[in-house]
Formats: structure tokens, C-alpha cells, sequence
């Protein structure tokens, strides 16, 4: 038993590798600069011929990736195969696959019970040898990812070391993979997270038609149904359950077969509690890890009750997803137009970020309310994108004009913009002796005298060292 327990251990010892990113993270600030460039470290593990399972966030904005096998101090040139921001996972394969194909490869395994032990694997705070530290699973629950920062998936908590380079590790049971090691909580002391394989095998599942197109959107905001007067409202009848629909994201699989006010009763056969929860293999879970079991284009069954009556119906979960801009965005050079020192860039979460590391009680309101809360208040509001000036380079043309920065644009020349190629073709087509930015709230203007900021426009681009006016 002893030299059988050895063996598995050494199998999943071999398969694990050290991963090092010499990655280059862009400035959405100075958009035209190359970024902080940096190396940092993590872990991953062979699944099959080639293919290496990791983390997103090891592998983002990579520039150079190498992959060490256990006791083999050569590096081993690799590249990002697939990526899954939304999951936090990624592929990776080595440009030679000789090395990979003599290491085998883990298998996968189930959920692991409650109180059940675990062991994770992993090169911690950038070592080189590798680590493995025991644990027991103490909760299994919906939570959110860090690294978009708008993604809820299922989530294992363990007391097993997770640290800095842990990330991308297999957490073993039983000499089969449970999950993948990701995150820590600084509020919580000697305890870290896993990705359990349920979330792992739906990624690797969405993988087989050759593209990611990641998680499915339900798009239903609801409401509880915890209080008693809150469920005669809604007309439900002793002992039912469920939870009220409040709003939608538009575009999404709910709004397509629900209206606001449907009591969702239950959801893929699971009856749905007043918490919005379903008993999920015996464990009371949020709603979403239903969802979470479909992919996107399936069509997912609901009871509902709408004006007192009993109804089945299907929402087909498709392939729009309003999220990304509002998160942290990888792997993407940014989009930004620079004209007569005005820097122009689309609103989404890296650039609203810029303003101070308390944006979101700091920046200016209406770019909060724009990004967060817009379209629930105006259903019909597609998300579409917005513009902004993030900055003036300082020269003689604009030094003197009122600036609006983190201000939305409504129109340039009487043309309104949403977009930054918007913003070239009302620029660059106007004929006006001015060139007259309006923006959306608090009747503010811009002014800028055309003539001199044409003639102005490349002595700053050379004076600010910008290679490019744009990259759209």
C-alpha cells in the first residue's frame, strides 16, 4: 500500500509544471506606451498529449511563457491554446511537444465531499521546487472571481496552503484532480479557493468545437421571496416557492421567455427556494450553478407562475455577454485616438480605473451610473459603447479651453459619437472654422480652433513621444 500511495504521488508529481510569464500589461492610461512589463510565476498540470491546464490570470498579457517540469531545469517555450477569462482557466502547449508526451496525464474526478481531505500542488511565492500541503474542504459555494471581477462561479474553500505561485495547481483527491488551486481571501487566515471540476470540465467541454465562447448569461435580475407579504403579493399559494423577476440584461435567454413580475418556481427540475438557492447534490447553492451546467445555445427549463397560473417554459441561453467592458480586460492592446493633445478612449473598466483606486466613489458619477445601473433603469438601452476624454496633453492649442475629462461625449461637429471611430470621422471630415465637442450631461462644450490644432496635432505627437495618433 505504502509503494502504491508513492507512485501515485510521483505520477502527479510529474505531471505538474512550473510556468513563468514575462508578460507586458498595457497603460490605459498612456495607451500608446508598451506598459509595465514584469515576470511573474505560477503552476499547471498535463491533462492529455500537450495540453497544459492553468489559471487565466498566470498566463495573461504573456509575452514569453516557459514551462519547467518537475527535476528538469530546461525551460520549455509555450503558448496560450485557449483561454477563459470568465472561468479564470487556460490551455497551454508547449512549441515542441516532444517533452510533453512522455508526461502523464491527470485524470479528472468528482466534486469532493464536505470535511473530505485534499491536497494541492504547486511552486508557492515563485520557488522552484515543488510543494504539495494537505487540507480539508470546508465550504462549497457561489462566489466571485477575482480576476474579471464580474464573473460568480462555484467555488471550493479549503485550509490547504493557496499562495502567490500555487495558482494553476491541481488540488488532488485520491490521486485524481478535484480542482484547480486560484485564489486566496486576505480577510481569511490559512484558507484558499479552488476551482472545483465541474467549472474545469464545462470549459474543457465549450473547448470541443475549437473556440471558447465561455459561460452562458441567464440575465434575470430577481428579487427573494423570503417574507410572507412579499409572496401574497405575488399571489402565491401556501408552501409554494420561488423568486419574483425583476428586471433583465437585454440581449440575454431570460427576457426572450419571461416578463417582470414571473415567480420562478424552479429551474432544470430543481425546485427554487424563497432565497433564491437550489439543493444542488445536498448542498444548498445559489441558482446560478444551474445555469452554470449548460452551455451557451442550450435551452434551459423553468417553472414559472405568471398572474396566478402554472406555466413550463425554455430559455435558450445564447452567446451575448453585456459584462466584459465592465471588468478587468486582458491579453488587448487598448483602443484610444489622440487629437491636438486630446486623448480619446472608450469607457469600460480599465479606463474608468485611471481616475484614482477609489473610482467608484470618486470618479465622476455619471460613469458609474452609466457602466452599473443604465440598463436596468432603461431596458431598451443597448449596451453600447461610450467615449471619453482621459487626459489633455499640455500645449499652446488647448491649454486655454475648457476640459472635461471622464466626461461622456454626446456629439463632435454636430455628429453623435459612441464610438472611437466615430470620434476619427467627425474630426477629421469637419470643414468649421472650430471643432465643437458637446458632451452628455451638464450642457458642457469644448471648443478647439480647427486650423491650429491640425497644425498642432504632429509637433505634440513628437513632443509626447506617441509612435501613433490611435489604434481603433
Amino acid at each position: 500500500m505504502v509503494a502504491l500511495a508513492a507512485c501515485a504521488q510521483a505520477t502527479v508529481e510529474d505531471s505538474v509544471v512550473r510556468i513563468v510569464n514575462q508578460f507586458n500589461r498595457f497603460s490605459w492610461y498612456t495607451p500608446w506606451d508598451s506598459g509595465s512589463t514584469g515576470s511573474g510565476s505560477g503552476t499547471g498540470f498535463v491533462i492529455s498529449k500537450n495540453r497544459i491546464m492553468t489559471n487565466a490570470h498566470v498566463v495573461s498579457d504573456a509575452a514569453m511563457l516557459l514551462v519547467y517540469f518537475h527535476n528538469d531545469p530546461t525551460p520549455y517555450p509555450a503558448h496560450v491554446a485557449a483561454i477563459g477569462h470568465d472561468c479564470d482557466l487556460a490551455i497551454l502547449e508547449l512549441n515542441d511537444p516532444t517533452r510533453s508526451e512522455r508526461i502523464p496525464a491527470l485524470e479528472f474526478d468528482g466534486l469532493p465531499p464536505l470535511r473530505s481531505q485534499v491536497v494541492t500542488y504547486g511552486y508557492p511565492a515563485g520557488g522552484r521546487r515543488l510543494s504539495s500541503t494537505a487540507g480539508v474542504v470546508s465550504r462549497i459555494e457561489v462566489q466571485d472571481y477575482v480576476h474579471t471581477g464580474v464573473n460568480s462561479h462555484l467555488t471550493v474553500q479549503t485550509d490547504a496552503a493557496i499562495n502567490p505561485g500555487n495558482s494553476g495547481g491541481p488540488v488532488i483527491q485520491n490521486g485524481k484532480v478535484v480542482g484547480v488551486a486560484f485564489q486566496g481571501n486576505q480577510q481569511l487566515e490559512n484558507m484558499g479557493f479552488f476551482i472545483p471540476v465541474t467549472v474545469a470540465n464545462h470549459f474543457l467541454a465549450d473547448l470541443e468545437d475549437g473556440q471558447y465562447d465561455g459561460f452562458p448569461e441567464f440575465g434575470a435580475y430577481i428579487a427573494t421571496l423570503d417574507s410572507p407579504a412579499a409572496r401574497r403579493y405575488a399571489g402565491m399559494a401556501e408552501g409554494e416557492t420561488g423568486v419574483r423577476v425583476e428586471n433583465f440584461l437585454r440581449g440575454c435567454g431570460a427576457e426572450t421567455v419571461l416578463l417582470r413580475d414571473d415567480i420562478i418556481t424552479s429551474i432544470n427540475g430543481f425546485p427554487v427556494a424563497n432565497d433564491a438557492t437550489v439543493d444542488w447534490n445536498g448542498m444548498r447553492l445559489a441558482i446560478s450553478v444551474v445555469v452554470d451546467q449548460f452551455q451557451k445555445g442550450e435551452a434551459l427549463p423553468l417553472g414559472i407562475i405568471r398572474n396566478g397560473e402554472k406555466m413550463a417554459v425554455e430559455a435558450t441561453l445564447n452567446h451575448f455577454n453585456p459584462l466584459p467592458s465592465k471588468g478587468n480586460l486582458y491579453d488587448r492592446k487598448p483602443n484610444y485616438y489622440v487629437y491636438a493633445g486630446l486623448v480619446f478612449t472608450p469607457l469600460n473598466g480599465e479606463t474608468v480605473k485611471t481616475y484614482s483606486n477609489s473610482w467608484f466613489t470618486d470618479a465622476p458619477q455619471e460613469l458609474v451610473h452609466e457602466m452599473y445601473y443604465r440598463h436596468i433603469e432603461e431596458h431598451d438601452y443597448l449596451d453600447a459603447p461610450q467615449v471619453m476624454i482621459i487626459r489633455r496633453l499640455d500645449h499652446e492649442v488647448n491649454v486655454e479651453e475648457a476640459l472635461y475629462t471622464y466626461r461622456l461625449i454626446d456629439s463632435i461637429n454636430g455628429k453623435k459619437v459612441r464610438s472611437l471611430a466615430e470620434v476619427v470621422e467627425a474630426i477629421e471630415t469637419n470643414s468649421a472654422d472650430q471643432h465643437v465637442i458637446r458632451f452628455q450631461h451638464g450642457n458642457r462644450v469644448m471648443m478647439l480652433d480647427r486650423k491650429q490644432a491640425d497644425a498642432a496635432h504632429a509637433d505634440i505627437l513628437e513632443k509626447y513621444a506617441i509612435p501613433k495618433d490611435r489604434n481603433l
